[in-house]
């Protein structure tokens, strides 16, 4: 059996390159997970920022009704 610089051989090499190979494909689906949490997220924030300027936007409206019905109630007396 052949060694090479290192002592190992082709064999150990090969399998070295193979762990590596399977390790770095973990990391690359860990982080495409990750970036697909992020994509979520980021999602979800839009959302919730739609959510709050509408929601911002029912106040400023129920506020104005309000406004006109106690305007109004006394006039009605």
């Amino acid at each position: 059996m052949r060694t090479f610089g290192s002592g190992k051989t082709s064999e150990q090499w090969w399998k070295e390159i193979k762990e590596e190979k399977i390790r770095a494909d973990q990391w690359e689906k860990k982080f495409q997970d990750a970036r697909v949490r992020e994509d979520t997220l980021e999602s979800d924030l839009l959302e919730s920022r739609n959510d709050k300027v509408r929601l911002r936007s029912r106040v400023v409206e129920l506020e104005r009704s309000l406004h006109n019905i106690v305007v109004v109630t006394p006039q009605l007396s």
